[in-house]
C-alpha cells in the first residue's frame, strides 16, 4: 500500500517599510562615499562591537569515522556608523535592505570547518535601521570537525566544538560578544540528543 502525506508550504512575509521615492533617495546618499572594506566606527582607534548570536536549527549529522560534525544554523549584528539617518527626513523608511557586497560585515568564519568550500553560509541581505543597526542572518550548513569517541557505544557522549571568529580582525578591532545560543527552534534528531550548550569567548590581541 502506497501511503500518502500532505507537505504544507508555509509564506511568511514581513512588514516593512514601502519602496518610494524617499528610500531610493536615501540609498544612494548613503552609499555615495560608502566604503564597503571600512571598518564603520565614529573613532579608527575604537573596537566594531559586534553581537554573534548562534541559532541552532538541527544537529544534522555526527560522523563518527571521518570526526565531522554538521549543523544547520545562522548567525550576527551590529552597529554601522555611516548607514544612520533621520526618519523625519525620510517618511516612511524604517530600514533598508543591502546585499552583503554594498556593505561592511565581518569576516567572521568557522575556524574548524572540514567544509569542501570552508564557508557554506547562504548570502541574504543586511537589514539596517535607521540608528544603523545591522542584521545579518546568513543560514548555513556547518561542517566541522569534531573528536568522536566512540568507547561507550551506543551510550557515548560526545562534546563537539564549533570555534568562530574574525579571519583579519584581532580583539583591538572587533569586539566579538557571544549571546546564549539559541534552541527554542532545535529540531531534534533521530540518533542523537542535544544536552546542552555553552558558550567560551577567547580574545586574541
Amino acid at each position: 500500500m502506497r501511503r500518502a502525506f500532505w507537505l504544507l508550504i508555509l509564506a511568511t512575509l514581513l512588514r516593512g517599510s514601502v519602496p518610494g521615492p524617499h528610500q531610493r533617495f536615501l540609498l544612494k546618499e548613503l552609499l555615495r562615499d560608502y566604503n564597503p572594506m571600512e571598518r564603520p566606527v565614529a573613532n579608527d582607534s575604537h573596537a566594531l562591537t559586534v553581537q554573534f548570536s548562534f541559532t541552532l536549527i538541527q544537529v544534522m549529522d555526527v560522523d563518527e569515522k571521518s570526526q565531522i560534525l554538521t549543523t544547520n544554523a545562522w548567525l550576527q549584528m551590529w552597529y554601522d556608523h555611516y548607514l544612520q539617518w533621520n526618519q523625519s527626513e525620510y517618511p516612511g523608511v524604517k530600514n533598508l535592505r543591502f546585499t552583503p557586497d554594498q556593505v561592511w560585515t565581518p569576516d567572521i568564519l568557522l575556524y574548524n570547518s572540514a567544509h569542501d568550500k570552508f564557508d557554506a553560509t547562504f548570502k541574504t541581505n543586511v537589514l539596517v535601521n535607521s540608528s544603523g543597526f545591522c542584521e545579518y542572518l546568513p543560514p548555513g550548513i556547518f561542517v566541522s570537525t569534531c573528536n568522536v569517541d566512540v568507547r561507550w557505544f551506543p551510550f557515548d557522549i560526545q562534546r563537539c566544538e564549533l570555534k568562530f571568529g574574525s579571519w583579519t580582525f584581532d580583539g583591538w578591532l572587533l569586539d566579538i560578544q557571544m549571546k546564549e545560543a539559541d534552541v527554542t527552534g532545535y529540531m531534534p534528531n533521530g540518533e542523537w540528543d542535544l544536552l546542552g550548550t555553552a558558550e567560551q569567548h577567547t580574545i586574541f590581541k
